[in-house]
C-alpha cells in the first residue's frame, strides 16, 4: 500500500489524488481530459498540488512528464522527502488507476474541494457573527459566495436560443425608440462608443491629477438628473468632502472654496444646490463599507429602497472610488486586488447595476516629459492583471494641460509649439477607451472643468476646427 501522509475523510482524499497523478504520469494524453475541470488548487495536499501543477505546465509545453523526470525536478522538495523520496513517483506510477477512471477521481477531487470551501467559508461567516459582526454583512458574504460558486459550476445553465434572441430584439426596439439601454453619462460622445449597461462593469483608471473623481462625479449626477438612482462608495474622501463636490457641480462655485468663508451670494447658490441635490436619487456609502461583503449588503438595501417607479428607473450606478482601497483577504496585495477585480462582477449581476469602479495607475507616467508618451495603457493599471482581464470595459482620462503646464521648454524656438498645444488643451481631457467587450475603441476629446467636476462634449465648432 502506498504512503499516506493524511488519513481521507469526506472533504479530502490523498488516495485518489494520488491515483489520478500516478494515471498522469504513465499517460500524459490524460490531460485534456481533466485540464478544463481541475487545477493545482483542487488539491488537498500540498506537495500533490505543486506536483500537478509542474505536470500541467509541462504537459501544455508539449514535454515528457515522467516519474523519472518529476523525480529530478522534485530530488530537494522537503515534502516529497517526507512521503518516501525518489520512490513516491514510481509507487503512484505504479499504483495507478486505468485510464478510463481518471475523469471519477478528477470529478471527487473537484467534489471534495468545494465541501472544504463551503466549510471553510460558513465556518468564517459564522465565526465574524460569533465576534459581533453583522447579520446583512454575514449574508451578503454568504450570497456572494453561492453567486461565485454557481458561476463556477459545471452544472448546465442554459437558456433557449429564441428566448435569447428575443430579448436582444426587444433591446433593439428599446434603442430605436430613443431609449437608453445603459446609465447615461451626460457626455454623448461617450454613451455613443459605450454603453455603461447594468450587469457589466468598467475600470475608469487614471493618473494622479488627471480628473478621474470629477469624472466619476460628473457621470454620477448625470445619471441622477435622468432617473437613475446611484450609489457611490468613498474610501478616499469624507463624506463631507464628496458631498462639497457633487454640490460644487449643481452651484458651480469651485469645491476648493467649500472650506473658506463665502459671501452671501455664494452661500445662497449652495443651499440651492443642496435643495437640488436633495430631490436627486443619490445615496453616498458610509466609510465602514470597505470590503465586497459590506458593499453588497448596503447595495442591497439601497436596491430595495430605491425600486423604479415612473419615470424613476431605480438603482442601477454603483460608483467605487477607488478600487486598489477595497479591502479583501489573501497573503500579497496582487491576490487581494485580483479578489476585488473579480468580486466586483459578481456585485454588478447580483444588484442589477453597472459598477464603475475607479483605479490608480502606475505612478510613472506622471514623470514623464513629454506628455505623448504617458497617455496610459491597459499594462498601465496597478496591482494585478485581473484589473484588465475581470471588467467590461476599461477606460482612461487623460489630461494634456496637466503636463504641458509643468513642461515649459528653456529652448525659446519650442515656446511656440508648446503655447499652441497648451492652448489647445486648455480645458480639456481625453476619456481612452481602451476596452469595451460590447463597444468601441476609441478616444473622445471633451471638455472639463475639474474645479466644479464636470465634464461634457466638446462644441461642434471645436471639433470642426481639430478636435
Amino acid at each position: 500500500m502506498m504512503h499516506q501522509q493524511v488519513a481521507s475523510s469526506p472533504l479530502h482524499s490523498v488516495e485518489a489524488e494520488q491515483q489520478l497523478l500516478g494515471a498522469l504520469l504513465n499517460d500524459n494524453g490524460l490531460y485534456d481530459q481533466i485540464s478544463s475541470m481541475l487545477t493545482a488548487n483542487h488539491f488537498y495536499d500540498p506537495v500533490h498540488a505543486r506536483i500537478y501543477k509542474l505536470a500541467a505546465a509541462r504537459i501544455e509545453k508539449d514535454h515528457l512528464v515522467s516519474p523519472v523526470q518529476m523525480k529530478s525536478d522534485f530530488a530537494d522538495d522537503d515534502g516529497v522527502k517526507q512521503l518516501g523520496g525518489s520512490t513516491y513517483f514510481a509507487k503512484m506510477s505504479g499504483a495507478a488507476i486505468a485510464s478510463f477512471a481518471i475523469r471519477d477521481y478528477a470529478d471527487m477531487i473537484r467534489n471534495m474541494y468545494d465541501k472544504r470551501e463551503m466549510t471553510n467559508r460558513l465556518k468564517q461567516i459564522g465565526d465574524e457573527v460569533a465576534g459581533g459582526g453583522e447579520p446583512d454583512a454575514a449574508a451578503a458574504e454568504l450570497e456572494l459566495f453561492l453567486h461565485e460558486r454557481e458561476d463556477h459550476s459545471d452544472e448546465p445553465r442554459t437558456m433557449s436560443f429564441l428566448k435569447a434572441q428575443t430579448q436582444a430584439l426587444q433591446q433593439m426596439i428599446d434603442i430605436n425608440n430613443g431609449e437608453m439601454v445603459g446609465v447615461p453619462t451626460g457626455i454623448e460622445s461617450l454613451d455613443e462608443a459605450m454603453s455603461l449597461v447594468p450587469k457589466r462593469y468598467t475600470i475608469l483608471g487614471g493618473a494622479t491629477s488627471m480628473g478621474k473623481t470629477a469624472l466619476a462625479l460628473s457621470i454620477t449626477m448625470a445619471a441622477a438628473r435622468a432617473g437613475y438612482g446611484v450609489g457611490f462608495v468613498s474610501l478616499e474622501m469624507p463624506e463631507t468632502d464628496l458631498a462639497n463636490r457633487m454640490n460644487s457641480s449643481i452651484s458651480q462655485i469651485p469645491y476648493q472654496a467649500y472650506d473658506r468663508m463665502m459671501s452671501e451670494n455664494q452661500f445662497r447658490k449652495v443651499v440651492d444646490a443642496a435643495n437640488q441635490l436633495e430631490s436627486l436619487p443619490l445615496e453616498i456609502f458610509s466609510e465602514r463599507v470597505r470590503d465586497i461583503s459590506a458593499i453588497l449588503s448596503e447595495g442591497k438595501k439601497l436596491q430595495r429602497k430605491m425600486k423604479p417607479n415612473g419615470q424613476f428607473k431605480g438603482f442601477k450606478l454603483l460608483v467605487v472610488d477607488y478600487i486598489q482601497l477595497v479591502r479583501a483577504k489573501g497573503e500579497s496585495q496582487h491576490v487581494r486586488l485580483a479578489e476585488v477585480a473579480n468580486a466586483l462582477k459578481q456585485v454588478a449581476k447580483q444588484l442589477d447595476v453597472h459598477v464603475l469602479a475607479l483605479a490608480q495607475i502606475d505612478r510613472a507616467l506622471g514623470k514623464e516629459d513629454n506628455y505623448h508618451n504617458a497617455r496610459p495603457r491597459l499594462a498601465d493599471l496597478r496591482g494585478s492583471g485581473d484589473l484588465e482581464n475581470a471588467p467590461d470595459n476599461v477606460m482612461f482620462v487623460f489630461r494634456p494641460e496637466y503636463y504641458l503646464t509643468r513642461q515649459r521648454p528653456k529652448n525659446e524656438d519650442e515656446l511656440g509649439d508648446w503655447g499652441h498645444d497648451l492652448e489647445t488643451w486648455r480645458d480639456k481631457a481625453e476619456i481612452i477607451i481602451a476596452k469595451a467587450r460590447m463597444g468601441e475603441r476609441k478616444t473622445i476629446t471633451v471638455e472639463c472643468d475639474l474645479a466644479t467636476n464636470v465634464f461634457r462634449d466638446v462644441p461642434d465648432s471645436q471639433m470642426d476646427a481639430g478636435f
